[in-house]
Protein backbone atom coordinates (compact mmCIF):
# COMPACT_ATOMS: atom_id res chain seq x y z
CA UNK A 1 0.00 0.00 0.00
CA UNK A 2 1.38 3.41 -1.00
CA UNK A 3 1.22 6.56 1.13
CA UNK A 4 -1.59 8.04 -0.96
CA UNK A 5 -3.80 5.08 -0.07
CA UNK A 6 -2.69 5.31 3.56
CA UNK A 7 -3.63 8.99 3.87
CA UNK A 8 -6.86 8.36 1.99
CA UNK A 9 -7.77 5.73 4.58
CA UNK A 10 -7.01 8.11 7.46
CA UNK A 11 -8.84 11.01 5.79
CA UNK A 12 -11.94 8.93 5.16
CA UNK A 13 -12.13 7.80 8.78
CA UNK A 14 -11.71 11.36 10.04
CA UNK A 15 -14.47 12.54 7.68
CA UNK A 16 -16.72 9.89 9.24
CA UNK A 17 -16.05 11.37 12.67
CA UNK A 18 -13.76 8.57 13.80
CA UNK A 19 -10.49 8.91 15.66
CA UNK A 20 -7.35 7.26 14.34
CA UNK A 21 -4.11 6.30 16.06
CA UNK A 22 -1.06 6.36 13.79
CA UNK A 23 1.93 4.24 14.84
CA UNK A 24 5.23 5.13 13.15
CA UNK A 25 8.61 3.41 13.48
CA UNK A 26 11.05 6.08 14.69
CA UNK A 27 13.99 3.91 15.71
CA UNK A 28 15.08 0.29 15.50
CA UNK A 29 18.04 -1.93 16.21
CA UNK A 30 18.86 -5.48 15.27
CA UNK A 31 16.62 -7.58 13.06
CA UNK A 32 13.22 -5.92 12.66
CA UNK A 33 10.42 -6.42 10.10
CA UNK A 34 10.14 -2.74 9.05
CA UNK A 35 12.54 0.18 9.14
CA UNK A 36 12.13 3.83 10.15
CA UNK A 37 9.12 5.66 8.76
CA UNK A 38 6.88 2.61 8.38
CA UNK A 39 3.39 3.49 9.59
CA UNK A 40 0.17 1.81 10.58
CA UNK A 41 -3.22 3.41 11.20
CA UNK A 42 -5.58 1.91 13.78
CA UNK A 43 -9.25 2.81 14.19
CA UNK A 44 -11.40 2.33 17.28
CA UNK A 45 -13.84 0.06 15.48
CA UNK A 46 -11.24 -2.36 14.16
CA UNK A 47 -10.00 -1.67 10.61
CA UNK A 48 -6.30 -0.94 10.20
CA UNK A 49 -4.18 0.26 7.31
CA UNK A 50 -0.47 -0.02 6.58
CA UNK A 51 2.07 -2.26 8.26
CA UNK A 52 4.92 -1.99 10.74
CA UNK A 53 6.00 -5.60 10.62
CA UNK A 54 3.20 -8.13 10.51
CA UNK A 55 1.52 -10.20 13.19
CA UNK A 56 4.50 -10.58 15.53
CA UNK A 57 4.27 -6.92 16.52
CA UNK A 58 1.07 -5.45 15.11
CA UNK A 59 -1.24 -7.18 17.58
CA UNK A 60 0.64 -5.36 20.34
CA UNK A 61 0.50 -2.10 18.43
CA UNK A 62 -3.29 -2.45 18.38
CA UNK A 63 -3.24 -3.14 22.12
CA UNK A 64 -1.07 -0.08 22.76
CA UNK A 65 -3.38 2.02 20.57
CA UNK A 66 -6.26 1.33 22.96
CA UNK A 67 -4.38 3.22 25.67
CA UNK A 68 -3.90 6.18 23.34
CA UNK A 69 -7.62 6.17 22.52
CA UNK A 70 -8.37 6.15 26.25
CA UNK A 71 -6.23 9.09 27.36
CA UNK A 72 -5.38 10.85 24.09
CA UNK A 73 -1.71 11.09 25.03
CA UNK A 74 1.04 10.79 22.45
CA UNK A 75 3.53 8.20 23.60
CA UNK A 76 6.57 6.27 22.50
CA UNK A 77 6.30 2.51 22.84
CA UNK A 78 9.40 0.32 22.78
CA UNK A 79 8.93 -3.30 21.74
CA UNK A 80 11.51 -5.98 22.37
CA UNK A 81 11.08 -8.53 19.61
CA UNK A 82 13.85 -10.83 20.81
CA UNK A 83 11.49 -13.12 22.74
CA UNK A 84 9.87 -15.77 20.55
CA UNK A 85 6.65 -15.44 22.55
CA UNK A 86 5.98 -12.11 20.79
CA UNK A 87 4.99 -13.91 17.63
CA UNK A 88 2.75 -16.42 19.33
CA UNK A 89 3.96 -19.12 16.95
CA UNK A 90 7.40 -19.87 18.36
CA UNK A 91 9.23 -17.53 15.97
CA UNK A 92 11.61 -14.85 17.24
CA UNK A 93 11.51 -11.61 15.25
CA UNK A 94 14.64 -10.31 16.99
CA UNK A 95 15.72 -6.74 17.56
CA UNK A 96 13.99 -3.77 19.15
CA UNK A 97 11.71 -1.16 17.67
CA UNK A 98 10.43 2.20 18.93
CA UNK A 99 7.02 3.42 17.82
CA UNK A 100 5.61 6.92 18.02
CA UNK A 101 1.91 6.50 18.82
CA UNK A 102 -0.27 9.55 18.35
CA UNK A 103 -3.98 10.06 17.98
CA UNK A 104 -5.53 12.11 15.20
CA UNK A 105 -9.03 13.43 15.76
CA UNK A 106 -11.52 14.87 13.27
CA UNK A 107 -11.54 18.66 13.19
CA UNK A 108 -14.00 20.29 15.54
CA UNK A 109 -16.95 21.79 13.71
CA UNK A 110 -19.53 24.37 14.74
CA UNK A 111 -22.89 24.42 12.96
CA UNK A 112 -24.80 27.66 13.48
CA UNK A 113 -28.43 28.43 12.64
CA UNK A 114 -28.82 32.21 12.41
CA UNK A 115 -26.79 35.17 11.20
CA UNK A 116 -27.39 37.96 13.69
CA UNK A 117 -24.87 39.86 15.80
CA UNK A 118 -24.39 37.06 18.33
CA UNK A 119 -23.91 34.54 15.51
CA UNK A 120 -21.25 36.73 13.89
CA UNK A 121 -19.25 37.08 17.10
CA UNK A 122 -19.58 33.38 17.91
CA UNK A 123 -18.29 32.46 14.47
CA UNK A 124 -15.33 34.83 14.89
CA UNK A 125 -14.39 33.18 18.18
CA UNK A 126 -14.91 29.70 16.73
CA UNK A 127 -12.54 30.46 13.85
CA UNK A 128 -9.96 31.73 16.36
CA UNK A 129 -10.30 28.36 18.09
CA UNK A 130 -9.70 26.60 14.76
CA UNK A 131 -13.22 25.23 14.34
CA UNK A 132 -14.66 24.59 10.92
CA UNK A 133 -17.86 26.64 10.81
CA UNK A 134 -21.08 26.12 8.90
CA UNK A 135 -23.71 28.88 8.90
CA UNK A 136 -27.30 28.11 7.89
CA UNK A 137 -29.57 31.11 7.49
CA UNK A 138 -31.53 32.69 4.59
CA UNK A 139 -30.04 36.10 5.39
CA UNK A 140 -26.39 35.11 5.96
CA UNK A 141 -23.98 37.51 4.24
CA UNK A 142 -20.70 35.83 3.20
CA UNK A 143 -18.82 39.10 3.84
CA UNK A 144 -19.88 38.98 7.50
CA UNK A 145 -18.85 35.35 7.91
CA UNK A 146 -15.38 35.06 6.36
CA UNK A 147 -13.93 31.57 5.98
CA UNK A 148 -17.27 29.99 6.91
CA UNK A 149 -19.31 27.53 4.86
CA UNK A 150 -22.64 29.27 4.25
CA UNK A 151 -26.02 27.94 3.14
CA UNK A 152 -28.96 30.26 2.53
CA UNK A 153 -31.32 27.97 0.62
CA UNK A 154 -33.13 24.89 1.88
CA UNK A 155 -31.37 25.02 5.22
CA UNK A 156 -33.67 22.57 7.00
CA UNK A 157 -33.08 20.05 4.26
CA UNK A 158 -29.36 20.81 4.25
CA UNK A 159 -28.93 20.00 7.94
CA UNK A 160 -30.40 16.56 7.27
CA UNK A 161 -27.77 15.99 4.58
CA UNK A 162 -24.78 16.92 6.75
CA UNK A 163 -23.26 13.86 8.47
CA UNK A 164 -23.19 14.94 12.12
CA UNK A 165 -20.63 13.35 14.43
CA UNK A 166 -19.55 13.63 18.06
CA UNK A 167 -17.04 16.29 16.97
CA UNK A 168 -19.87 18.65 16.00
CA UNK A 169 -21.44 21.37 18.13
CA UNK A 170 -24.74 22.87 16.99
CA UNK A 171 -26.17 26.26 17.92
CA UNK A 172 -29.63 27.61 17.18
CA UNK A 173 -29.32 31.39 17.28
CA UNK A 174 -32.35 32.44 15.26
CA UNK A 175 -35.15 34.86 16.07
CA UNK A 176 -37.51 31.95 16.73
CA UNK A 177 -38.40 31.49 13.05
CA UNK A 178 -37.54 27.80 12.86
CA UNK A 179 -36.36 26.74 16.31
CA UNK A 180 -38.73 23.78 16.41
CA UNK A 181 -37.85 22.49 12.96
CA UNK A 182 -34.10 22.91 13.45
CA UNK A 183 -34.09 21.27 16.88
CA UNK A 184 -36.23 18.42 15.63
CA UNK A 185 -33.73 17.84 12.79
CA UNK A 186 -30.68 17.53 15.07
CA UNK A 187 -31.82 16.30 18.47
CA UNK A 188 -31.39 12.68 17.49
CA UNK A 189 -27.91 13.24 16.07
CA UNK A 190 -24.50 12.30 17.51
CA UNK A 191 -23.57 15.95 18.10
CA UNK A 192 -21.58 16.48 21.30
CA UNK A 193 -23.35 19.74 22.03
CA UNK A 194 -26.69 21.27 20.99
CA UNK A 195 -27.59 24.72 22.27
CA UNK A 196 -30.44 27.16 21.66
CA UNK A 197 -30.61 30.85 22.47
CA UNK A 198 -33.68 32.46 23.98
CA UNK A 199 -35.52 33.13 27.20
CA UNK A 200 -36.64 30.26 29.43
CA UNK A 201 -40.22 30.93 28.31
CA UNK A 202 -39.23 30.65 24.65
CA UNK A 203 -37.26 27.47 25.28
CA UNK A 204 -40.12 26.01 27.30
CA UNK A 205 -42.55 26.73 24.46
CA UNK A 206 -40.33 24.95 21.93
CA UNK A 207 -39.79 22.00 24.28
CA UNK A 208 -43.55 21.74 24.90
CA UNK A 209 -44.19 21.62 21.16
CA UNK A 210 -41.65 18.82 20.76
CA UNK A 211 -43.05 16.87 23.71
CA UNK A 212 -46.45 16.98 22.06
CA UNK A 213 -44.86 15.49 18.94
CA UNK A 214 -43.37 12.60 20.89
CA UNK A 215 -39.83 13.72 21.76
CA UNK A 216 -38.73 12.25 25.09
CA UNK A 217 -38.23 14.74 27.92
CA UNK A 218 -34.86 13.30 28.95
CA UNK A 219 -33.65 13.87 25.39
CA UNK A 220 -34.85 17.47 25.40
CA UNK A 221 -33.10 18.17 28.69
CA UNK A 222 -29.73 17.31 27.15
CA UNK A 223 -30.05 20.51 25.07
CA UNK A 224 -28.19 23.52 26.45
CA UNK A 225 -31.07 25.97 26.47
CA UNK A 226 -31.04 28.80 27.25
CA UNK A 227 -27.53 28.68 25.89
CA UNK A 228 -24.34 29.94 27.57
CA UNK A 229 -22.71 30.28 30.98
CA UNK A 230 -23.83 32.96 33.41
CA UNK A 231 -20.99 35.49 33.37
CA UNK A 232 -23.27 38.54 33.39
CA UNK A 233 -22.92 38.97 29.61
CA UNK A 234 -24.80 41.87 28.03
CA UNK A 235 -23.32 42.77 24.64
CA UNK A 236 -23.41 40.37 21.65
CA UNK A 237 -19.65 39.84 21.98
CA UNK A 238 -19.94 39.03 25.70
CA UNK A 239 -22.79 36.62 25.00
CA UNK A 240 -20.65 35.00 22.33
CA UNK A 241 -17.88 34.46 24.88
CA UNK A 242 -20.31 32.86 27.35
CA UNK A 243 -21.68 30.55 24.66
CA UNK A 244 -18.30 29.44 23.30
CA UNK A 245 -17.06 28.90 26.87
CA UNK A 246 -19.92 26.44 27.29
CA UNK A 247 -19.09 24.75 23.98
CA UNK A 248 -15.46 24.38 25.10
CA UNK A 249 -16.56 22.98 28.46
CA UNK A 250 -18.70 20.36 26.74
CA UNK A 251 -15.63 19.34 24.77
CA UNK A 252 -12.87 19.58 27.37
CA UNK A 253 -14.63 19.27 30.69
CA UNK A 254 -13.56 21.21 33.75
CA UNK A 255 -14.88 22.34 37.09
CA UNK A 256 -16.26 25.73 35.98
CA UNK A 257 -14.55 27.12 39.06
CA UNK A 258 -12.20 30.08 39.35
CA UNK A 259 -8.52 29.21 39.00
CA UNK A 260 -7.27 32.00 41.25
CA UNK A 261 -5.00 31.29 44.19
CA UNK A 262 -6.94 31.39 47.47
CA UNK A 263 -4.08 30.62 49.86
CA UNK A 264 -0.30 30.56 49.89
CA UNK A 265 1.31 27.31 48.75
CA UNK A 266 3.61 25.49 51.16
CA UNK A 267 5.64 24.20 48.22
CA UNK A 268 5.47 23.64 44.46
CA UNK A 269 2.10 22.20 43.49
CA UNK A 270 2.21 18.78 41.87
CA UNK A 271 0.27 18.86 38.60
CA UNK A 272 0.65 15.27 37.50
CA UNK A 273 3.00 12.32 37.81
CA UNK A 274 3.72 9.56 35.33
CA UNK A 275 2.09 6.27 36.17
CA UNK A 276 3.27 2.95 34.89
CA UNK A 277 0.62 0.73 33.37
CA UNK A 278 0.31 -2.86 34.48
CA UNK A 279 2.96 -4.87 32.70
CA UNK A 280 4.98 -1.86 31.60
CA UNK A 281 7.74 0.33 32.92
CA UNK A 282 7.91 4.07 32.36
CA UNK A 283 11.37 5.34 31.43
CA UNK A 284 11.01 9.05 30.82
CA UNK A 285 8.48 9.27 28.01
CA UNK A 286 9.17 5.71 26.81
CA UNK A 287 6.83 2.88 27.76
CA UNK A 288 8.66 -0.46 27.61
CA UNK A 289 6.30 -3.40 27.40
CA UNK A 290 7.52 -6.11 29.74
CA UNK A 291 4.69 -8.57 30.15
CA UNK A 292 5.26 -11.79 28.25
CA UNK A 293 2.10 -12.70 26.31
CA UNK A 294 0.79 -16.17 27.02
CA UNK A 295 -0.04 -18.53 24.25
CA UNK A 296 -3.55 -19.91 24.23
Amino acid sequence: MNMEEFYSFVGKRLAEGKRVVVATVIDSEGSVPQGGGASMAITEDGPTCGTVGGGCVERYIVKAARKVFQDGKTRIEEFNLGDDSWSGIGMSCGGKVKMLMRMIEPRERLIVFGSGWVSRDICKIAKMLDYDVIVLDPFADPELFPDCEIYTQGILQKIKEIPITEFDSILMLTDHRYDYEALQAVIGSKARYIGMIGSKNRVNSTFKQMLEQGTALDKLLTVYAPVGLDIGAISPAEIAVSVMAEVIHARRGGSLQHLRLTKMLEGPEKTHSPKSDEGSEVKGDVHVLQATPKRP
